[in-house]
C-alpha cells in the first residue's frame, strides 16, 4: 500500500505538476541545474526542505542525513566513503552555491540517540552511533553544563548545539573558509520547532537560535565573522546562563 501511494503520487505529478511547468523541466534539462542555495537537512521524514520552503525545482541543492551533521573536513582526502563532504563539494566547487544552510529540527531521533548514548534504543545499531559521535563533544559540552535540567530541554540545546557544530565544521574545509573570507559563500545556522512551524536562526552576535519572522535575516556567518563567534563551546555556555527560547 505504502509504494502504491508513491505510484499514485508519481503518476499524479506527471499529469498535473510536470505537465503545468514543463517549460521549467525542459529548460533545467536543457541547461542544467544552478542553485544559489545549499541546505543540509536531516532525513527525517517529517522535516522537508523543499516543502518547507516552498522552493521549485532547481531552487536548491539538498543534503540529507541523519541529524544534519556535516564532518570535519578529513585533510589530507583519504579513501574512504565521504557522501556528506562530496555532496558539499559538488555544490560549492561545481555549482558556486551563494549560500549553505544547516536546517537541524526539533524531535530529531538522531540527536535523542547520540544523547541517551549506551542506554538507548538504537544503541545496538551497527553505524548510527557511529555517524552522531560528530557530535559527541557537543552533547557531552550539554550534558554537563546542564546537568539536572530536563531530558527534552536537553535534547533540544543539543539539536542546536550539533547545528552550530556542522557551522564551524564547514570552516574546517579550505575552499569554504576561502569563499566565506572572500564574501562569495555565506552559512546559515537554522533549527525547525516542527511542533509549533517556527523557524529559528543563529545570531552569531548573541550565540543563540531566534525566531525569524518575516523574510529579513541576517547573515549568521560572513566574512565579518570570528571564528570564535560560531563554537558550540560558546552557545553551550550561552545557553547555560538563561532558558533558550523554543
Amino acid at each position: 500500500m505504502a509504494l502504491e501511494r508513491l505510484l499514485k503520487g508519481f503518476a499524479d505529478f506527471r499529469l498535473g505538476y510536470y505537465r503545468e511547468h514543463l517549460d521549467l523541466f525542459e529548460r533545467l534539462a536543457a541547461e542544467g541545474q544552478s542553485p544559489r542555495i545549499l541546505i543540509v537537512a536531516c532525513a527525517d521524514a517529517r522535516v522537508d526542505p523543499g516543502i518547507l520552503t516552498q522552493t521549485k525545482p532547481g531552487d536548491i541543492f539538498t543534503v540529507r542525513n541523519v541529524g544534519a551533521m556535516v564532518p570535519p573536513a578529513q585533510l589530507p582526502p583519504d579513501a574512504r566513503h565521504h557522501g556528506t563532504s562530496s555532496a558539499i563539494e559538488y555544490a560549492v566547487r561545481g555549482l558556486g552555491v551563494e549560500h549553505v544552510v544547516i536546517l537541524g529540527h526539533a524531535l530529531c531521533g538522531g540527536i535523542a540517540a547520540l544523547v541517551d548514548g549506551k542506554d538507548g534504543a538504537f544503541a545496538g545499531f551497527d553505524y548510527l552511533s557511529t555517524w552522531t559521535s560528530i557530535a559527541q563533544d557537543v552533547r557531552d559540552g550539554v550534558m554537563r553544563e546542564l546537568q539536572g535540567r530536563p531530558r527534552e530541554e536537553i535534547v533540544r540545546v543539543v539539536e542546536q548545539a550539533a547545528v552550530v557544530n556542522s557551522v564551524g565544521n564547514l570552516m574546517t574545509f579550505p575552499w569554504i573558509a576561502e569563499r566565506v573570507k572572500a564574501g562569495k559563500l555565506v552559512l546559515h545556522a537554522w533549527w525547525f520547532n516542527l511542533t509549533k512551524g517556527q523557524l529559528y536562526a543563529l545570531n552569531a552576535a548573541t550565540a543563540m537560535f531566534e525566531p525569524v519572522f518575516g523574510v529579513q535575516l541576517d547573515a549568521a556567518v560572513d566574512k565579518t565573522t570570528a571564528l570564535s563567534a560560531i563554537t558550540p563551546d560558546r552557545f553551550i555556555a550561552v545557553v547555560a546562563g538563561r532558558k533558550p527560547a523554543f
